[in-house]
């Protein structure tokens, strides 16, 4: 059987992609396209978002994981600190109700 490239559109598609899997990157899309290959590990570990959404918006998922944690000194001591900013630490998780004021919540099992 001979090997041939296939297009985009006769690959399987794939839900569940593990840490090895490979993403294809097509470097500027013109005539002189050059396409590169990155590992589905790679690509998240390296890709920062920043995301700013106005009005509404609905997140449905079914997890979602936030990796960082930091705990507060006290209710002004992030100085940066930007209304609906949140932290968490394994005893609280803060949220800034203000530019400026953070408040927290205990967490408890159940």
């Amino acid at each position: 059987m001979a090997d041939r490239a296939k297009k985009i559109s006769e690959l399987t598609a794939l839900t569940a992609p593990s840490s090895d899997d490979l993403l294809v990157i097509v470097d500027s899309p013109s005539s002189n396209a050059i396409t590169k290959k990155v590992t589905v590990s790679n690509f998240f570990n390296n890709t920062a978002a920043n995301v700013t959404i106005s009005n509404t918006f609905y997140l449905t998922a079914n997890n979602i994981l936030i990796s960082k944690n930091t705990t507060p000194a006290n209710s002004t001591s992030i100085a940066a600190s930007v209304k609906g900013t949140f932290w968490f630490d394994t005893d609280y998780i803060y949220v800034a109700t203000a530019n400026g004021t953070i408040k927290r919540a205990a967490l408890s099992t159940f």
